[in-house]
């Protein structure tokens, strides 16, 4: 997805969890896990209720790439973020890695394309706070 404002500036809304709440739909609140740079509680509203994880980054490459992981709850994820300096504005690129269990794990495709048609959504809600 193309973003039209520079690398640093869309580097900076990811690599801050509490800014999630602002344009990911699915979360409500994160909070910095105390004395433990690095780590926060994640709170969602998912399809199946209220959700809490542990969120932690990974690998910060600023401005260029930003890795995520959400773990310690349902539907533990690695995100992957890459950012690249594309005329005057940001292509954003995601790789996933979703853990799906129960039904939606075994629903396999149908629950990966629900899974995509969020980010998507995120991705467009990102791109309206940003611009």
């Amino acid at each position: 997805m193309r973003i039209d404002c520079p690398p640093e500036r869309v580097f900076a809304a990811l690599a801050d969890p509490e800014t999630y709440p602002r344009w990911n739909s699915a979360v409500r609140r994160v909070t910095p896990i105390a004395g433990d740079a690095g780590r926060f509680r994640m709170e969602r509203d998912l399809p199946s209720g209220p959700a809490a994880n542990l969120l932690e980054i990974l690998d910060a490459r600023p401005p260029e790439e930003i890795v995520i992981r959400a773990s310690e709850g349902p539907t533990p994820f690695t995100y992957r973020y890459r950012l690249q300096a594309v005329d005057g504005g940001t292509e954003l690129s995601l790789e996933a890695e979703v853990e799906l269990e129960g039904l939606a794990g075994r629903l396999g495709p149908v629950a990966q394309l629900a899974v995509r048609r969020g980010v998507d959504e995120n991705f467009a809600r990102l791109k309206r706070a940003l611009e």
